[in-house]
């Protein structure tokens, strides 16, 4: 693991021993006698602790009663002290500190640090755990409570182990997977176990088979399983599940969880995040936004589209396909359970016309809109759904469209986007579109994507983006809209319904015009065209090349090698 820098801020009441324990181990790093004056940041070497990837800064505190330090806004872990014997000490952790924390919305990990443990006596101490007295309440009443320790300053008894809890708390927090009140697993855990089962479900069956596991164990832990590991883990299953749904030669994404889950609860959450980390999570379960960065190369002002790969849109009827012939709405929410982020995938209703049960080509076809217009939106998702694929092996670039040349490849695409440009009739087709815009159809196996705009907009936006990819223009008899962008155009006609027209226009994109006028494909055939010229021009500078190259080594003696 690599170097990690964290802050571990000391908080409580005064006189509960903070700066003595501070005091206490630089004591135990020098091996001598020292007293901590100032409330100074303190670096602890690394080599005296269980993590020594951990640089850990520890920071004593001072401030008026009933007021936080300043130091808690860049702490990482805090750590929470009160005195044993002082019963007033513990009272004040649940009536101002912690309270005034999570009022503050602090959302550190918290360690309840009991401080001079030399003051108890040991028959006492053998009677109860004090500690979990305390621990137990608070737990309940603050999610950022993770643990509680003793330790005495005076007599260097336990000071490392409270450091060791804190080094493990920030590097493994417990919060954002276990909940301790309810003894479950968070959910936002269990969307990342879902994305991490699916990726690893290499035949996709929903189930992970004995070699599947082992392959998993091999990638994240680099450890080989034979049969009596993997009878360990399924008895484990068996125990957490309390049935045998697991004892045959598979693990279902149910086992897999109880399996994190009695880890956590047998204290191995490094276990836990080890495997969230190979699969690149971070501590607060959303994906590394360094997966995302990568951009693919294409001409958008010239017209060039970026669609699904064939092997993507395979992956995609995979997980169609697991589910059913067709999708129920809460099928298909579920396939998007995993993703952390709020996305603008298109509603079902945007599909026409609409159905009760999901369909493989709707499906596909509002991936097939929706990567279109934002590969990039669309890769995300799909790598939180679970589909494990490189950019440049989920997108594939289209033609140009600069160009007659270019303009006869269109055939080929599979996503077309059609814009409707009206004056007077925005509201009406909004309506017509149930105020869903845009809408998306399939006709012949492509996907077409119908967007309305009003004069005002197509005339902000037709040099930009948005419509630099628009494949044909349906405009209204009194609009004034004109571009000198090369697209087809088609008038609205007012008598008849507007599918029949996307129809017609779906037709004419493919016909040997694509819909073009006689006048835009002159200037599609002049529009980066190569003139004879040219050609000859390239043919007598090439022959010249050659030619030169010819007589020097024709009479340009080699040296002899030595």
């Amino acid at each position: 693991m690599r170097k990690r820098d964290f802050k571990v801020v000391v908080i409580g009441d005064s006189g509960v021993g903070k700066s003595t324990f501070i005091s206490a181990l630089i004591n135990e790093s020098l091996n001598k006698v020292t007293h901590i004056d100032k409330h100074q940041p303190i670096q602890l070497p690394p080599e005296m602790f269980n993590h020594p990837q951990c640089n850990t800064t520890l920071i004593d505190t001072k401030c008026q009663p009933n007021q936080l330090p300043e130091q808690v806004k860049i702490a990482d872990v805090i750590l929470l002290m009160y005195a044993i014997d002082d019963d007033g000490s513990w009272e004040r952790l649940n009536k101002f500190w912690l309270r005034e924390l999570k009022e503050k919305e602090f959302k550190q990990p918290i360690i309840v640090v009991g401080n001079k443990l030399d003051l108890m006596g040991l028959d006492e101490d053998r009677e109860y755990c004090r500690i979990f007295k305390v621990i137990k309440q608070l737990v309940k009443d603050f999610s950022q409570v993770e643990m509680g320790i003793e330790c005495s300053s005076i007599k260097l008894q336990g000071v490392q182990d409270v450091i060791n809890c804190a080094q493990r708390s920030y590097l493994y927090p417990l919060a954002p997977l276990y909940n301790l009140v309810n003894k479950s697993l968070t959910e936002g855990f269990k969307k990342a176990l879902t994305r991490i089962f699916r990726i690893c479900d290499r035949d996709g069956d929903g189930k992970w088979s004995d070699f599947e596991l082992e392959r998993f164990q091999k990638k994240v832990f680099k450890k080989h399983l034979d049969s009596s590991d993997i009878a360990g883990i399924k008895d484990l299953i068996e125990e957490e599940l309390k049935d045998d749904s697991n004892k045959k030669s598979f693990i279902t994404l149910q086992g897999f969880m109880a399996l994190q889950k009695r880890g956590i609860e047998l204290m191995k959450i490094q276990i836990s995040w080890t495997i969230l980390r190979y699969f690149n999570y971070k501590d607060d379960l959303t994906l590394e936004e360094s997966l995302f960065q990568e951009e693919l190369k294409f001409d958008q002002n010239a017209g060039q589209t970026v669609e699904l790969s064939d092997f993507a849109l395979q992956k995609l009827k995979s997980i169609f396909l697991l589910n059913g012939q067709t999708l129920t709405q809460t099928q298909f929410n579920y396939i998007f359970y995993p993703v952390m982020f709020q996305t603008n995938f298109p509603l079902l209703q945007q599909y026409h016309s609409e159905s009760q049960q999901i369909t493989l080509t709707q499906w596909l076809a509002l991936w097939n809109a929706f990567s279109f217009f934002n590969y990039k939106d669309a890769y995300k998702l799909l790598s939180y759904i679970g589909v494990d694929i490189k950019i440049s092996d989920a997108f594939k670039e289209q033609n140009k469209k600069d160009s007659w040349h270019s303009v006869q490849k269109t055939i080929e695409r599979k996503v077309f986007h059609i814009a409707i440009i009206t004056k007077n009739k925005k509201k009406i087709l909004e309506k017509y579109f149930n105020n869903l815009s845009p809408k998306i159809t399939t006709i012949k196996s492509k996907t077409y994507v119908i967007s309305i705009y009003d004069e005002l907009q197509a005339e902000q936006q037709i040099e930009i983006s948005r419509l630099c990819i628009v494949d044909f223009l349906i405009i209204e008899n009194s609009c004034r809209f004109q571009t000198e962008q090369l697209i087809p155009i088609t008038l609205y006609n007012d008598d008849e319904d507007i599918y029949a027209q996307i129809s017609k226009v779906a037709e004419l994109i493919h016909t040997n015009t694509f819909g073009y006028s006689e006048n835009q494909i002159q200037l599609l055939k002049q529009k980066n065209g190569v003139s004879l010229i040219q050609i000859a021009s390239v043919i007598a500078l090439l022959v010249g090349l050659t030619s030169a190259g010819y007589y020097y080594f024709q009479f340009k003696p080699f040296k002899k090698s030595k």
